[in-house]
C-alpha cells in the first residue's frame, strides 16, 4: 500500500487506528480527613517489565530511590496520599473509562500554614482519575478530551461529569469550588507510525503530528492558525524520538510517532511510556498544581491582611511559612529525572507560579516595611506623649515641692497648671497634636 494510501486507512475516521488512549486528570480537591476504606495509604503500584529481572513496580520507597528521598513525604507518604483500584468497569457521563483514583494532600506543615491563614481556604489537595478515553474514531478524540476533562458545573455535561468525579472521590473528599476544568496527561499511540487524527493537508509548517498535538492539548476539533506555530514550539518538551509531546496549562500531550505493537507486547517501548504517564509524569503535575494551591492561598491571605493595616505578628508568621514552601514544595526537583523536572518547570510557567511567588515575596517586604513604620510612629508618639505630659509634670512637682506651703490644695493647683499647660503645648503644637491622634487611632485599630 502507498503511503497515502496508509495515510487514509489509519485516518480520522477509523476507530481502530489507536492503541492507547491513556488519560489521567487531575483535578484540584479539599480532603477534610484521612480517606478509608477502599481508600489504601500510599501511592498507586503500577508495573512495568513484567516478569523480566528488570521488573519495576512504583512502590513510594522505590520512586523516592528513583528519584529524591526528599519528595517522599511530599508527594508518596502514607500520609499524604491514598489510592483506590477499580476492578468493575466504571464510565463517566462522557464516556471516561476510570481504572484508578487517587487523593494527595498537602503534608502536615502546609496543612497548619493554611489554617493560620483568616481568608478561605478552598483546596489544599489533588484527585488523580486514571483511566482512557472513550475509543471513538480518532476524528473526535480532542472533542472526548475535552467532554472528560469538563467539570463545570454551570455547564450541562461538565455538571454530569464533574457529579460523577465527585462520587469517585474518598469520603471527606470534595471537589474545589473554583474548579472547572481537570488538568489532563494523555498518551496517543497508533498501530501505524503516523498519528492522523484528521485528513487533509497541513498547513505550512505543521505536519500532521504537530497538529494532532495542537488539537489534543487544547481539546479542540479546529485546526491550529498558521500564528500558532509561534506559540506551540516554547511548549515541546525534550523526548525520545519515538515520542512527541507538548506541556501547558491544560496539562502534558503525548503522541507516538512509531507504531505501536499492542499493550504487553514484549519489550514495547510504549508499555514504558504508559507506565511514566500513570507515575512520575503525573506526579510532576500533581507536584505543580499543590505549589499553585499554596501560592493561591497566599496570595488570598497577603489581599486580606493588605485590606488593613498589617500586624507584625501576621506578617512575620506569613514570611515564615512563606520560606517553608519555598524550601519545600517549591525546591523539590526528580533528581536525575530530567524530562520529569522540565514538565514541573514547564507547567510553572504556564500558569504564572514564578511570577506569583515573586509578587508574594515583593509583598510581604512591603508589608513588613509598613509594620515598621507604623512600630517607629508609634514609638514617637508615645515618646512625643511623654515630652508634652511629662516634662510640665516633673516641672510643676519640682516646683511644688519649693513651696514654702507644700499642702495638697497647692498640690491640686499644681497639677491644674500643669494639665492646662499640656493643653496648650499640644493645642499649638500640630506635630504634638498629630502625634497624640495617631496614638490613639492606633489603639483603636488594634483592638479591632
Amino acid at each position: 500500500m502507498s503511503q497515502v494510501g496508509s495515510r487514509r486507512a489509519i485516518g480520522g475516521n477509523e476507530p481502530r487506528a489507536l492503541i492507547r488512549r491513556d488519560a489521567v486528570l487531575i483535578v484540584a480537591v479539599h480532603i477534610d480527613e484521612d480517606p478509608s476504606t477502599p481508600f489504601l495509604p500510599g501511592p498507586l503500584e503500577r508495573r512495568w517489565r513484567i516478569g523480566r529481572p528488570d521488573e519495576v513496580v512504583s512502590t513510594a520507597s522505590r520512586r523516592a530511590g528513583y528519584t529524591q528521598l526528599h519528595l517522599e513525604p511530599l508527594l508518596w507518604g502514607t500520609d499524604v496520599r491514598w489510592h483506590r483500584e477499580v476492578t468493575d468497569a466504571t464510565e463517566s457521563p462522557a464516556r471516561f473509562q476510570l481504572s484508578a483514583v487517587e487523593a494527595i494532600r498537602l503534608n502536615d506543615t502546609m496543612l497548619n500554614a493554611l489554617r493560620d491563614m483568616d481568608s478561605p481556604v478552598y483546596t489544599n489537595g489533588v484527585a488523580l482519575l486514571h483511566g482512557s478515553l472513550p475509543p471513538d474514531p480518532p476524528a473526535r478524540l480532542p472533542k472526548s478530551l475535552q467532554e472528560c476533562a469538563n467539570i463545570d458545573a454551570h455547564q450541562g455535561e461538565g455538571g454530569a461529569q464533574r457529579a460523577w468525579v465527585a462520587q469517585q472521590l474518598p469520603a471527606g473528599c470534595r471537589i474545589a469550588e473554583t474548579e472547572r476544568e481537570a488538568v489532563h496527561c494523555t498518551l496517543v499511540t497508533a498501530r501505524s507510525s503516523l498519528v492522523q487524527l484528521y485528513e487533509g493537508r497541513t498547513q505550512r509548517g505543521w505536519d500532521s503530528t504537530d497538529q494532532s498535538l495542537w488539537q489534543m492539548h487544547h481539546a479542540t476539533l479546529y485546526r491550529p492558525s498558521p500564528e500558532a506555530l509561534e506559540q506551540f514550539q516554547p511548549m515541546r518538551l525534550p523526548l525520545p524520538a519515538k515520542v512527541r509531546g507538548v506541556l501547558g496549562l491544560r496539562g502534558l500531550t503525548l503522541m507516538s510517532t512509531d507504531h505501536d505493537p499492542g499493550v504487553g507486547t514484549p519489550r514495547n517501548y510504549y508499555d514504558g511510556t504508559s507506565y511514566h504517564l500513570a507515575t512520575l509524569y503525573a506526579d510532576a503535575l500533581a507536584l505543580a498544581r499543590l505549589q499553585q494551591i499554596v501560592l493561591n492561598a497566599f496570595g488570598r491571605e497577603v489581599a486580606r491582611i493588605g485590606e488593613h493595616e498589617p500586624r507584625r505578628r501576621k506578617v512575620a508568621q506569613l514570611e515564615r511559612n512563606l520560606l517553608v514552601f519555598r524550601r519545600s514544595y517549591w525546591t523539590a526537583d526528580f533528581g536525575r529525572q530530567g524530562t520529569v523536572d522540565a514538565m514541573v518547570r514547564a507547567w510553572q510557567r504556564s500558569a504564572g507560579l514564578p511570577e506569583s511567588l515573586q509578587s508574594l515575596v515583593s509583598d510581604l517586604g512591603e508589608l513588613s516595611r509598613q509594620v515598621q513604620s507604623a512600630e517607629t510612629e508609634t514609638t514617637n508618639a508615645i515618646l512625643g506623649l511623654i515630652a508634652a505630659v511629662g516634662l510640665p509634670l516633673t516641672t510643676g512637682l519640682a516646683v511644688w515641692q519649693g513651696l514654702p506651703q507644700a499642702g495638697v490644695m497647692t498640690l491640686w493647683r499644681t497639677l491644674l497648671v500643669t494639665g492646662a499647660v499640656t493643653i496648650i503645648l499640644v493645642t499649638f503644637f500640630p506635630g504634638l497634636r498629630r502625634l497624640f491622634l495617631d496614638l490613639f487611632r492606633r489603639r483603636g485599630r488594634g483592638r479591632r
